[in-house]
Order: C-alpha cells, then sequence, then structure tokens
C-alpha cells in the first residue's frame, strides 16, 4: 500500500477520523492494527511496538506499514500523536497505567485477595479512562436521544446483559416507558420489528460481537429506528451503523471483562436524562408531560 499523500494526521481526533475514513480499503491485517491502536489509545500511548503487536496479534512490521499508510515516517512519529493525546488528559496516567499492567502482568493472583485487589484495580484504571476519555459532545447527542425517544429499548446478550438490565432499571426510574429486550423465545426480531421512527433501540455489545445484536441494529436502522451503542470500538460494524455510539473499555483481568465503567456510563447517561428534563420543565413549565425534577436513583 502506498503511503497517504499530504500531510499525516497530528492530533488524535484527526488521525482517528482518517482511518475510520479509510477503514474499508485497508488490508485485512491492517485493520486488525488499525482496530486495536484506535480502540486502546492510552496503551498506544506508553507501550513499546512489540507489546503492542502481542496484544493486536499482529507483527511489528504491520504497525510500522500502517503509520507509513497514513504518511508518517515509522511508527514512533504516529505513536506520538497517542502520546500527545494521553499527555494533554494528565501527566501522571499513562505511567500510572502502564506500572498497573506491568504488575498484573509480573504474577498471577494467588488467592482470592490477591485477585479481588486486582479486579479492583482494573476496575479503577477504567473508570479513569473513561472519565478522560468520553467525548462531551457525544455525550450530549446520547442524552438528547433518549429525551427525545418515545420508548426506550435496551438491548444487551450474554455478558452485556446485566449492564442492560441495569440500565432499563435506572431509566425506569426517570418515569420513560422502558423496555428490556432479551430475544425470550427467539422473539427478537419481533420485539425490534415494532419499533418507530420515534423510539430508541439502545444497543450494549463489546467485541466479539453477538450476531444477533449486530443484526438487530440492522434491523432498526433498517426500519429508521435510531440506535445508541455502547461499544469498546469506534471501528466496530455496531458502531458504524449506530446514530450514536459511546466507547467504554472495561478492564479484562484473567480472561473475564470487569463491568464498572460501562455501569457508569449508564448511570451518567440516566443523570444526563434527568438533568435535561429539569431543564426543559424549568425553560418552559407548561409544555410536554410532567415528570419528576430529580428522583432518587438509588432505591
Amino acid at each position: 500500500m502506498t503511503a497517504a499523500s499530504g500531510d499525516p494526521p497530528y492530533t488524535l481526533e484527526a488521525l482517528k477520523q482518517s482511518i475510520a475514513g479509510r477503514f474499508e480499503s485497508l488490508p485485512a491485517r491492517l485493520q486488525v492494527a488499525a482496530r486495536y491502536l484506535v480502540d486502546h489509545p492510552n496503551a498506544s500511548a506508553v507501550e513499546t511496538i512489540k507489546t503492542l503487536s502481542d496484544a493486536a496479534e499482529v507483527q511489528p512490521s504491520v504497525l510500522v506499514r500502517l503509520a507509513k499508510s497514513f504518511g508518517y515516517s515509522g511508527f514512533s512519529e504516529m505513536q506520538a500523536v497517542f502520546r500527545t493525546a494521553l499527555l494533554a488528559q494528565t501527566q501522571s496516567y499513562g505511567e500510572r497505567m502502564r506500572a498497573q499492567r506491568a504488575g498484573r502482568r509480573a504474577a498471577s493472583p494467588q488467592t482470592p485477595e490477591a485477585m479481588l485487589h486486582q479486579l479492583c484495580e482494573g476496575s479503577i484504571e477504567s473508570l479513569q479512562g473513561l472519565r478522560d476519555a468520553i467525548d462531551p459532545a457525544m455525550l450530549k447527542r446520547a442524552i438528547d436521544l433518549l429525551a427525545s425517544a418515545r420508548t426506550i429499548n435496551v438491548l444487551g446478550l450474554r455478558r452485556s446483559w446485566p449492564i442492560a438490565t441495569y440500565f432499563a432499571y435506572l431509566l425506569s426510574r426517570s418515569q420513560r416507558f422502558v423496555r428490556l429486550l432479551g430475544g425470550m423465545g427467539g422473539m427478537l426480531t419481533d420485539e425490534v420489528r415494532v419499533l418507530g421512527s420515534d423510539d430508541v433501540l439502545v444497543a450494549i455489545s463489546f467485541h466479539p460481537f453477538h450476531a444477533e445484536a449486530v443484526a438487530a441494529i440492522q434491523q432498526a436502522r433498517a426500519q429508521g429506528t435510531p440506535v445508541l451503542a455502547l461499544t469498546d470500538s469506534g471501528l466496530s460494524t455496531i458502531a458504524q451503523q449506530a446514530t450514536v455510539a459511546l466507547e467504554v473499555h472495561d478492564a479484562d483481568i484473567g480472561g473475564f471483562r470487569t463491568v464498572a465503567a460501562s455501569m457508569a456510563l449508564c448511570h451518567g447517561l440516566t443523570v444526563g436524562l434527568l438533568s435535561e428534563d429539569e431543564a426543559r420543565t424549568n425553560a418552559n413549565p407548561k409544555s410536554g408531560r410532567a415528570r419528576p425534577a430529580r428522583r432518587n436513583l438509588a432505591s
């Protein structure tokens, strides 16, 4: 593949947009590498090319080829874009994250207490990543999408199921009409079929993406239903087909992923929705259906 013409992107947002625009035309191995780097921007800023290539399951030369295909002189120049973005978040977060990961690699936990400690550390890291990386404009778009919906329909399968259940519960506290979709009896297609353009489908799915979740999103978009996706890859089919997509990355500990960051994102969306209701009511108290200014979500 020939290098991209013109100057390479020198901000992370510009690089992500450039990758998204050319993603389908990249060779398969470059797609794998690009997806890993974009989905793990903090690791991409601080880890070595060998560590990153091992994690992405590609050769180091693939990362070099990827960098050159976007106009960089080599991988180090492209990695500097990730490093600059990370330093803009906080001066110490990158070093702390690398130390935590190195500690987890150094020794597997030998006791339940050690495993719990590692799970807590991974969850803290995920929460910090969500706090630092969330796009405020995209978060506002997601809240506006929920606020304007006639019904909110939440879908999460397999490991996404507890997250979807919690989100549906929180949303019900906002006195919205909420449905938890689960495909009981193989009826997921029928559950999605009744959705209209004034409803919204909230699809929660993470790599590897459940085929039924992908099909539900495609069905919803084909019939004009807006989709809010909560996922861990902005380059995934789910994110690309969604009306609005929010990225959240939970830690993978011993082959199991934590859910702390995903749960926090759901909580944040619900509180944001309640705040939006309150603002609209204060702006025009005679319009719309009556809703409480704020509900206690703890009960």
